[in-house]
């Protein structure tokens, strides 16, 4: 087809819930004069699933399409889409689409508004898909040879939702730091701040002093042997409750008052429901406290990413009045169903032949990985272990690592040492049936590479690490 025809059409597309509002030519190097340089088809979409939905959509649609769908993962609240990883993965040949999850009217949308519940949890990410295959068939002639999702963070709930709800969407997918157990994350978030900040604004620790934890834990670690020798971070906190009160004791004799170890003992040891006893979530890992979401940012005025309290009790609700039993019980009611992506059956994607790579970092305190490894146990548990989950779904526990780049452990991974992306290993296990028994991660600075290491999947023979606390009730 013509340039022009195909413009036409991509205008005139039939698509559920949603209009085109604009298809245009386009050349890679008027978003980026050192991109590769390539001509796409740019389509921007607005869908509308019931009344208080609105969600937007963009698809790159290259003309050197290499026959794949890559949906992109948003991250926090979403809001926005962002074109630069559009960009990235578009030169590379692929068709490339990501969606703003139907927040971009700000947090007081979705006050009282299920739609925009339902928009952020699962259905604009659903739609995209959709969406995306779709327009790529409009547009090259064929649907999509192979279908790929990757995402962090919020990408990550948005990749254990597809994998859990529509499990025919993707072929492989990749989830990042996976904030999937979406509420009860929040309501650690907030425990954390509740502990930290006062209401009269009094914070717990100077900057100089949550620099100082985290040295002291490196030290700690470093005198159990926990650790390869020399390292400037902690390897894999483990963070039973008697490593804990050992933790905090080192802290006490290294000069915390009292108030400052009862606070860290409840961040550590984690949100829990007074009256049951039961866990909400884990606890912050020791030794991330000076990354994001750590201690310092759970100091500012107001309890990170506080939108879903917003949604469930009103745009004024300040958060130092939760309770931790009534008031839990009452967002889980209103927003789990949507919100969380929990679910350990897995068999629809795996019947299909989905696959699934799954990664934490060790020094994350935003999304802390014994949830993720608590999700792996229950897979376990359901599918009779880690051969047969192996065979879909797989884990890789990333040493020192914070919830982005900028922590002192590793900082990127790789396919081999040699190099290569997740997403190469993920396209070689859907497309060649070749598993990723292992993957690189590394430390790179200033683009040399500092260190590597070989990390092995949670649960498999060369890695028989098991999660080390009783994790939260899922419900």
């Amino acid at each position: 087809m013509e340039q022009n025809e195909i413009i036409l059409r991509l205008k005139n597309a039939q698509l559920p819930f949603t209009d085109v509002i604009s298809a245009t030519y386009e050349c890679s190097d008027h978003y980026d004069q050192n991109a590769k340089k390539i001509n796409f088809y740019c389509v921007y979409c607005k869908s509308s699933y019931e009344s208080g939905s609105l969600v937007y959509t963009q698809i790159w649609l290259p003309e050197n399409w290499n026959g794949k769908l890559i949906a992109l993962g948003n991250g926090g609240m979403a809001d926005s889409i962002h074109v630069r990883e559009l960009l990235n993965y578009s030169v590379l040949g692929y068709a490339a689409v990501q969606t703003d999850m139907g927040t971009s009217g700000g947090r007081e949308r979705g006050i009282n508004n299920q739609a925009v519940w339902r928009d952020f949890g699962w259905r604009a990410t659903h739609g995209m898909a959709v969406l995306g295959k779709q327009l790529s068939e409009i547009c090259y002639g064929k649907k999509p040879e192979y279908s790929y999702f990757v995402g962090a963070s919020t990408g990550g709930q948005q990749a254990f939702s597809e994998a859990q709800r529509f499990p025919e969407d993707f072929n492989g997918i990749i989830a990042g730091v996976p904030a999937n157990n979406r509420v009860a994350l929040h309501t650690y978030f907030l425990w954390n701040h509740n502990h930290l900040r006062r209401p009269d604004g009094k914070v717990m620790f100077t900057d100089k002093e949550i620099q100082n934890i985290t040295h002291l834990a490196v030290s700690f670690f470093q005198s159990r042997k926990d650790g390869a020798e020399g390292d400037n971070f902690v390897t894999y906190p483990t963070r039973d409750d008697h490593t804990i009160t050992e933790f905090i004791a080192y802290l006490a004799k290294n000069g915390m008052d009292r108030e400052q170890c009862d606070a860290l003992t409840a961040v550590y040891t984690g949100p829990k429901d007074p009256k049951s006893g039961k866990r909400i979530y884990n606890g912050m890992p020791i030794g991330s406290e000076i990354y994001g979401c750590g201690i310092k940012d759970c100091q500012q005025a107001e309890s990170p990413h506080f939108y879903p309290f917003i949604w469930c009790f009103g745009a004024d609700y300040n958060g130092y009045n939760f309770n931790f039993s009534d008031d839990y019980k009452k967002i889980r009611d209103t927003l789990s169903a949507d919100l969380d992506a929990n679910r350990d059956d897995l068999s629809g994607f795996n019947e299909r032949g989905g696959k699934m790579i799954v990664y934490s970092g060790s020094a994350d305190p935003c999304v802390p990985y014994p949830d993720a490894e608590g999700y792996c146990n229950r897979l376990f548990d359901r599918f009779g272990g880690y051969e047969k989950t192996s065979e879909f779904f797989r884990y890789f526990l990333l040493p020192g690592r914070d919830h982005g780049s900028s922590g002192n452990g590793t900082n990127c991974e790789w396919a081999t040492p040699e190099g290569g992306s997740l997403l190469d290993l993920l396209r070689a296990w859907c497309e060649n049936n070749t598993a990723p028994n292992s993957i690189t991660a590394a430390r790179v600075e200033n683009g040399s590479r500092i260190f590597t290491r070989e990390i092995y999947p949670y649960g498999s023979k060369k890695n028989l690490r098991v999660a080390d606390v009783n994790l939260c009730e899922i419900f």
